[in-house]
């Protein structure tokens, strides 16, 4: 996949998250002030250093963003936490707003718990005025950066349509908005408001309530009438019992364990995903899935350290590991016997990455908590208290942790010995909505029209976020339902497996600045090793999730062709994943720059190449010119397969609905023709075939919901004459012979 193609791909899968730039060409110059107090820098900071926000608007001659105390300018957001200041309390006079100590009141409704924030527009000001409040510093930036980017000129994706004066956020999907109503007595809000409270309470008021000693389950009644759910009500109370005295924590109330129907209302309500998520208010919502109890227990283990009061004293990475100590087991095992395993395969953090104030945007929970975990059990005393009373001076914590590098050597899992089928697959792409992304409902009738076309294999395709090719900071991209989430992917994986689909799990990186990761180079050795630090944690940890969610495939890495000449540092990552995943390993190369340059296909089961070969030189090329360059792709992936001595499988190829779609079939844009489209997939699969050579394909692409224009220029192929040559591909009438994929 070429730069053009990989920017675009971006831009389908990432831009939806944030923008539509909405400033006109040639605009004057405006500044945009945010206005933040002193005693409130950690807003600042978060606003300044906000990936999104620099990114969005670095590019804009058009406007410039001043932030700190006092800041102005042609429109200005005032953040205030509370209580708020006299000053600030002044200018809410008039309007049916009410700043106090422990609440947000709007138009006499009082919110008051700590992921509520509100943002006023001053209606009687001389230029666009703000102010933004909440309970919560970080949840006071999100808004805050909302509000900035809207006066910036820049639409959130997610926000309505229509224009607001006055916003009541409790998660971005949950929230109270509308424009001022002038009354009879003065400003009130809109009778055509946006108000998601009312849904949201009677969602929750409508749940069974399975009361507990020290655990009360609160589920849909559909779900607290099943058996399995009421014995893990029992079964997580008994545990709760047994942290609790761990701690030990006397508890007054029961832990409240809340299931949601789906992880979309999860996402709703919370403003947050996962498997177990802890609430502002100390509920753990989960969404129910056997195989998750570890990950339940892990949660309620940390709300029994808020209870606790113990927060404050625990960073992030020890609270977690403390939770651990506590609830003992970890994606199916012990923790304690994760550590050989993560020790062989030299992904232990350092100390000085786990004593950390904030968690780093590329970290790794799966491999670092256990670690953490260690650390907190190695430490004198029965129960968490008096650990924390025996702590031991960073020195001795940090020759413990590296001690464990000294434990006896794991072994690589048992490889998948089974037989794969011939890999009739589609790049499942996430489409970036709460409502339709891997981790929705939505997902299932989708894949069933997968099935429908014949397809029997799926890619997912999970991101990180690197600013710049040539600078080392990567960033996880899991934090938030827009994205593509850990457990997003991993109910996406479920969910095809349990449709009958292979999963190959495909982690990209996505690179902003009109880059792609072709252009990845360092400029010197420390910050190519910073790099492959943060890269090999990254392809590591989605390793480890491709094995707990039991996919035959997996790709170590797409399209790095300025890095595949660094040959140790590739084995060593393969070492890194074999000992992590048990099923088949590949590289995706990119057709034009790195496939046939990689020096590690001998460490891996097969060659993966994203194939966007051109088929021809001229939008007008004849029919017979096109099979030709068909037939030539073809003979050269057949020769290819026989120099490296392994199986090629086409991790991607594709062509956009648009006029000589053969000619560079990494690009979308230009004028709408489905008939080209389609006439260049029947060309190449007709060259192409089954033959032993090949191990499948994987056509680009199908989202997980209906996104777009039909007529759009794009990759998608349902709907338009191009599918019906990928199900005759799919289905063909003969069966296949010598197709076989084993995973040795």
């Amino acid at each position: 996949m070429s730069m053009p193609f990989l920017f675009l791909i971006a831009l389908c899968l990432h831009l939806a998250l944030c923008l539509h730039f909405a400033a006109p060409a040639h605009a004057e110059k405006r500044t945009v002030g945010v206005d933040v107090p002193a005693s409130a820098q950690e807003i600042a900071e978060a606003l300044r250093n906000n990936g999104w926000i620099s990114w969005l608007i670095h590019d804009r001659d058009d406007i410039d963003i001043v932030i700190g105390p006092g800041a102005e300018g042609d429109a200005v957001v005032r953040v205030r936490p509370l209580p708020i200041d006299d000053a600030t309390a002044s200018l809410l006079e008039g309007l049916p707003v009410r700043l106090g100590e422990d609440l947000l009141e709007l138009d006499g409704t009082v919110y008051r718990k700590p992921q509520h924030t509100l943002g006023v527009r001053l209606p009687n000001a001389d230029k666009p005025t703000w102010v933004v409040s909440g309970f919560r510093m970080d949840r006071v930036a999100e808004l805050a950066r909302q509000v900035l980017l809207k006066e910036a000129g820049v639409r959130m994706w997610g926000r309505p349509n229509e224009p607001f004066e006055y916003i009541v956020q409790g998660s971005r999907w949950l929230e109270r908005s509308g424009n001022w109503h002038k009354a009879e007595h003065g400003l009130t809000v809109d009778p055509e408001e946006r108000n998601d409270f009312p849904e949201r309470d009677a969602y929750y008021d409508g749940m069974v309530t399975l009361p507990g000693r020290a655990l009360e389950l609160k589920a849909p009644p559909e779900l607290a009438e099943m058996p399995e759910v009421r014995q893990l009500a029992q079964q997580l109370d008994a545990a709760t019992q047994a942290m609790a005295q761990r701690v030990p924590v006397e508890l007054e109330a029961p832990i409240r364990l809340v299931v949601e129907r789906d992880h979309v209302a999860q996402g709703r309500h919370l403003g947050r995903i996962g498997e177990a998520v802890l609430a502002d208010d100390g509920a753990v919502h989960i969404m129910y899935q056997e195989q998750d109890v570890d990950a339940f227990r892990h949660r309620i283990a940390e709300a029994l350290i808020r209870r606790a009061g113990l927060d404050d004293d625990l960073r992030p990475w020890f609270r977690e590991g403390a939770a651990l100590w506590l609830s003992r087991g970890w994606y199916g095992r012990d923790f304690d016997e994760w550590l050989p395993i993560f020790a062989t395969a030299r992904l232990l953090p350092t100390f000085e990455q786990l004593n950390v104030a904030a968690r780093q945007e590329d970290a790794s929970a799966p491999l670092w908590v256990p670690p953490a975990a260690h650390l907190v059990a190695s430490t004198a005393g029965e129960t968490l208290l008096q650990k924390l009373a025996n702590a031991p001076a960073a020195a001795k914590l940090k020759q413990r942790l590296t001690s464990l590098a000294r434990l006896p050597k794991s072994a690589a899992p048992k490889r998948t010995q089974r037989d794969l089928p011939f890999l009739d697959g589609i790049s499942f792409a996430m489409l970036n909505r709460l409502d339709g992304g891997y981790h929705a409902p939505s997902v299932n009738p989708r894949l069933a029209q997968l099935t429908d076309l014949g397809a029997n294999a799926v890619s997912l395709m999970p991101f990180a976020y690197q600013p710049s090719a040539t600078q080392p900071e990567l960033r996880f991209a899991d934090d938030r339902p827009t994205s593509e989430t850990d457990i997003g992917v991993l109910y996406a994986a479920r969910r095809a497996h349990a449709a009958g689909f292979e999963v190959l799990w495909k982690p990209h990186i996505w690179i902003s600045s009109e880059s792609w990761p072709g252009d990845i180079e360092m400029s010197d050795e420390a910050s190519w090793s910073a790099w492959w630090d943060s890269y090999r944690r990254y392809i590591a940890h989605h390793a480890f999730l491709a094995e707990w969610a039991g996919c035959s495939l997996y790709s170590i890495g797409v399209e790095l062709g300025r890095t595949v000449g660094r040959e140790r540092e590739w084995n060593e990552l393969i070492a890194s994943v074999r000992l992590l995943f048990s099923g088949a390993v590949t590289y995706s190369g990119n057709w034009h720059d790195d496939y046939e340059l990689v020096p590690f296909w001998d460490q891996l089961d097969f060659v993966g190449v994203d194939a966007y070969f051109p088929l021809a030189e001229s939008e007008k090329a004849s029919p017979e010119a096109i099979t030709r360059g068909a037939r030539a792709v073809a003979d050269r992936l057949r020769r290819d397969s026989e120099r490296f001595g392994k199986p090629i499988l086409l991790t991607e190829i594709g062509y956009a609905a648009r006029t000589g779609a053969w000619v560079d079939p990494h690009q979308e844009g230009g004028t709408f023709s489905e008939a080209h489209q389609a006439l260049a997939y029947r060309a190449l699969f007709d060259a192409l075939g089954r033959p032993d050579w090949l191990r499948g394909v994987f056509a680009w692409k199908v989202f997980t919901a209906e996104r777009g224009r039909p007529d759009q220029p794009d990759f998608r192929f349902l709907g338009r004459q191009a599918e019906a040559a990928v199900r005759d591909y799919f289905t063909p009438p003969t069966p296949a012979s010598g197709s076989r994929l084993t995973s040795q």
